[in-house]
């Protein structure tokens, strides 16, 4: 039973079961489970019932989950796999989420966690008599000819300003700023307070030495018509509709001349930007939108001459404190803005954190639109191709839209801080203090600014980001873009940093084909200047590391014909080429040192058994793999009733070994002294290390063992017989006992050879002659010749014995041997001609000599059956 007192510990139990079942499902699960269920019909078994069990608990979940909403009960079960691939959002998903949903709001009125809305959202104009269902967020995924417009030439090729990406150094804004504009302290002069030195970190003392308006955005000058109660305008003209204001499209250095005029005199400007990395390496921005309370300004930063314009025409403004620049989400936006034109922005309002310091729900821009100002914006243009000239007007439209309300929602926002403030008690405000603190002086000291200052000193914090030029770290893989970092992210723990190491290499030959292949990867998106995503996507850099393709082939045989990508399929031959040379390189240095232990000095050893230490060392060869002789005393025998008694060569503890090699020569003494050898191979001593390892590992096997007595016997009782039967062989008669020891070099006894004699020196054994008085008419019957049947093991034979006759003895001189380069005797060729004139024919056509028809004519036909056609 769950208590509540053991429910935290009940519920720590239950994630961290859930969390080893997951992963041991991720991991040790063979990827072709089918296989083994055929043929292991025990893992078949428990396979189907703890998959019975699973379908069993899901669907009990899944009832569960149902009662919740009465919408969804009887929405279905799981009754197979088939159930589970099909329904698995609408069965699964959905009913989980929603469990999970109620399970938060149910702990939240226990805790008392549950608050009233933040502010309350009055009913906008147009809703007043409107019972109408609002229109939903468009769906569906965007056209690809505007999400990537591969067909476009790059614009940054007509920058004036070229980026170089092969520049790793640290991003100082003081080489290349012109002018510092409202400063308060000199540019490249660093101030700061005497008390805060030794309380800084590393990364605020970088922010300190580096960022040119580091005391600027730490000591701000907000100003006063920020924190007034003053009444909020009318909410922007729709964009959409009758009623659709206009816009200032600005293409041109003199029409961004008279924009910056403008935009000097307004108190606040909505600000956001739309930014390209696709095609590019580092990235760069295309386009950007400024709002006033009067007018919407789309800025072209693709035209060479207004990119170039922009530091000196938008610097001032952006760097002004008494000029509020309305942001939302402005972490990438202020990166973007020094990278690109060195623009710093002071006075910064993020309607991010605005929304946050008043707990919504969501945080989203388009969230904020759709509360606010009833509009909902087609977020599937966030991930457009912005580099499209000329935009579509939908494209505009959703543009425009991040800042044509982005004025009206900062101020019900910052009236909601405001009037929010004045209501909650004096602890629950202290929660400022942490980020206020960082900034130095007073923002506003009356207690209904609690909230404001805190979203000011967030917006502070977000502004004092400095662009970082990230160095590629080949050793480690940390940071962004990082080998070890995308390993990571993708579950991939054999290829990351704390991989275990094979040979001395992390991860082994996949692991280091995939650090080679990611590096060949960041090496030529910089020189192309395209991203690592264009030119190798991360899916297929997994999939080239894991199968290790050694040519080009191979390589784009991974992938089907429409998805390689096209830097790929221009330069496959060299990331080809880069796997092979690796792949070399790790096997050759991987295994390629090795120790070998070899024993000298060795005593001669008496024919009684003896015993012999081996020193234990494992010597590792590219050629012939590892081989490691046990350490342990090893009791041997003086004599082996197989291969007889023990010889020198065996003592030593070597196996039989060829003293000398048709092909390399002599092979090194057998005996040294007792030293490791370092087995090095480079490129002088690399064909005689071969050498060396050949012929240490050179054994040739054995020889038969010597002959019993019994067959010494046979071999002396044949030779006897074929002299007593009246040959006249010129063969000489050699004994067992004398041919032995001169057959088995090195003492080791083995199968006589008999020497071979020419066909002209052979005498066939002649058979007896019988009487010659009596005639025999006709031919004999042949008796059929009866194998011998030998006792096996001593058992005694079976079988009728009497039957068995005196076989014949065969003459194997008489048979030809293959030896033998004779002619054909005459009679045999005119056998050999005849058959081949029968089988060639006369050539005349004889009557009744004809061929047969075919078959389809003189067979009968399944048709006509009915005999209807005669």
């Amino acid at each position: 039973m769950i208590l509540p007192g053991t429910f935290s510990d009940y519920a720590t139990s239950v994630q961290s079961a859930a969390l080893v079942t997951t992963r041991l499902a991720a991991t040790t699960l063979p990827p072709d489970i089918e296989f083994h269920r055929s043929i292991h019909v025990s893992f078949a078994a428990e396979l189907d019932s703890l998959s019975t069990r699973v379908l069993r608990l899901t669907n009990r979940l899944v009832r569960l989950a149902g009662s919740v909403d009465s919408s969804a009960v009887g929405c279905g079960t799981l009754d197979g796999e088939e159930d589970v691939l099909d329904g698995f959002k609408s069965l699964i998903v959905d009913p989980v989420d929603r469990l999970f949903e109620r399970t938060d709001m149910c702990l939240d009125d226990y805790l008392g966690r549950k608050k009233e809305p933040a502010i309350t959202v009055s009913a906008l104009p147009n809703q007043s008599n409107n019972t109408s269902k609002k229109p939903s967020a468009p769906r569906g995924r965007l056209d690809p000819a505007l999400q990537h417009a591969s067909h476009l030439p790059k614009p940054q090729l007509l920058f004036n300003t070229k980026v170089d990406n092969r520049n790793e150094s640290p991003y100082i804004p003081a080489r290349t700023l012109e002018h510092k504009w409202c400063a308060r302290v000199p540019l490249g002069y660093i101030f700061h307070d005497q008390d805060e030195s030794g309380s800084m970190d590393e990364e605020e003392k970088q922010k300190l030495s580096a960022h040119p308006y580091y005391y600027e955005l730490t000591h701000p000058t907000f100003p006063t018509h920020l924190f007034n109660l003053t009444p909020t305008t009318n909410r922007p003209a729709s964009l959409t509709g009758t009623d659709v204001s206009k816009h200032i499209y600005v293409s041109t250095p003199s029409a961004l001349l008279s924009m910056a005029t403008k935009l000097k005199t307004a108190k606040e400007i909505a600000v956001d930007l739309e930014h390209h990395s696709y095609r590019t390496y580092r990235g760069f921005l295309c386009l950007m939108q400024i709002s006033t309370r009067e007018e919407d300004f789309i800025i072209d930063l693709l035209v060479p001459s207004v990119r170039d314009s922009i530091g000196n025409a938008l610097g001032e403004i952006f760097a002004d404190p008494e000029i509020v620049k309305v942001f939302h989400g402005a972490e990438s936006d202020i990166v973007w803005l020094q990278q690109d034109f060195n623009i710093f922005v002071v006075g910064l309002f993020d309607t991010y954190h605005a929304s946050r310091a008043l707990d919504f729900q969501q945080h989203g821009l388009a969230n904020l639109l759709e509360a606010f100002c009833d509009f909902i914006p087609d977020k599937r243009y966030q991930l457009a191709d912005w580099r499209i000239r000329p935009l579509p007007e939908e494209m505009l439209t959703y543009a425009r839209s991040d800042t044509h309300f982005l004025l009206y929602i900062y101020d019900r926002l910052r009236l909601s801080l405001i009037e929010r403030a004045q209501t909650i008690i004096a602890p629950e405000a202290s929660f400022s203090t942490a980020i206020s603190a960082i900034i130095k002086g007073t923002i506003s000291d009356k207690p209904a600014h609690v909230l404001l200052n805190d979203v000011l000193a967030r917006s502070t914090r977000t502004a004092l980001r400095l662009y970082d030029r990230e160095a590629y770290d080949a050793e480690f893989g940390v940071g962004t873009g990082g080998w070890d970092t995308l390993a990571r992210k993708w579950n991939k723990g054999a290829l990351a940093n704390s991989a275990s190491e094979t040979n001395g290499v992390r991860g082994g030959v996949i692991g280091e084909v995939y650090r080679a292949v990611h590096r060949w990867r960041e090496d030529i998106a910089k020189e192309e200047d395209e991203s690592t995503r264009y030119v190798l996507p991360n899916h297929q850099l997994f999939i080239v590391a894991e199968r290790s393709p050694s040519n080009a082939a191979q390589l784009l045989g991974l992938f089907s014909h429409a998805s390689v990508p096209p830097v790929l399929r221009r330069r496959a031959g060299e990331l080809a080429e880069v796997i092979k040379s690796t792949v070399e390189r790790v096997t050759s240095s991987g295994v390629a040192v090795g120790a070998v232990a070899a024993i000298t000095n060795v005593e001669e050893v008496e024919p009684a058994a003896s015993t012999e230490v081996v020193v234990e060392e494992t010597a590792k060869f590219k050629l012939w793999g590892s081989v490691k002789v046990s350490s342990s005393a090893v009791q041997r025998t003086s004599s082996s009733s197989l291969f007889g008694p023990r010889t020198a060569v065996a003592d030593e503890g070597s196996s039989y070994s060829a003293s000398r090699s048709s092909l390399f020569g002599a092979a090194l003494p057998s005996r040294m002294t007792p030293q490791v050898i370092p087995i090095i191979s480079t490129s002088r001593n690399k064909f005689s290390d071969l050498v060396t390892r050949i012929h240490r590992t050179l054994v040739i096997a054995p020889n038969q063992p010597q002959a019993s007595q019994s067959l010494h016997f046979h071999i002396s009782y044949l030779s006897q017989s074929s002299v007593s039967s009246g040959s006249t062989s010129t063969q000489p008669v050699i004994p067992f006992s004398s041919m032995a020891p001169a057959e088995a070099p090195d003492g080791i006894l083995g199968q006589v050879e008999i020497p071979f004699i020419p066909t002209d020196q052979r005498q066939p054994r002649l058979a007896p002659v019988s009487d010659d008085t009596i005639v025999v008419v006709g031919q004999a019957r042949q008796k059929k010749r009866k194998r011998i049947k030998t006792t096996v093991l001593g058992k005694p034979q079976t079988g009728d014995q009497d039957d068995m006759g005196e076989d014949e003895a065969f003459d194997y001189a008489t048979v030809p041997n293959l030896l033998d380069d004779l002619p054909p005797a005459p009679e045999e060729l005119d056998t050999r001609k005849k058959k081949k004139q029968k089988a060639k024919g006369t050539g005349v056509m004889e009557y009744g000599n004809f061929r047969a028809p075919p078959r389809d004519m003189r067979e009968v036909k399944s048709g006509n059956k009915t005999h209807t056609f005669r």
